[in-house]
């Protein structure tokens, strides 16, 4: 039983670490999920799928200059 409580901790931080990835390349791209699937390398349907499982609020994130 300990494993699975192991493997639950792994889940979370893999998922906080792709969490802040996504938070990055968003924020590296003005907010823009185009750009930051492109950054990421991957499609934007993936990138929209995974701002939606983690309630990332992208029009929170826009780089100010």
């Amino acid at each position: 039983m300990q494993e699975s409580s192991e493997q639950a901790n792994l889940d979370d931080r893999l998922a906080e670490i792709e969490k802040r990835l996504i938070i990055d390349a968003l924020m590296r791209a003005d907010g823009v999920q185009v750009k930051a699937a492109q950054i990421l390398g991957i499609k934007e349907r993936s990138l929209w799928h995974r701002v939606k499982k983690y309630d990332i609020d992208v029009t929170t994130i826009k780089k100010t200059t």
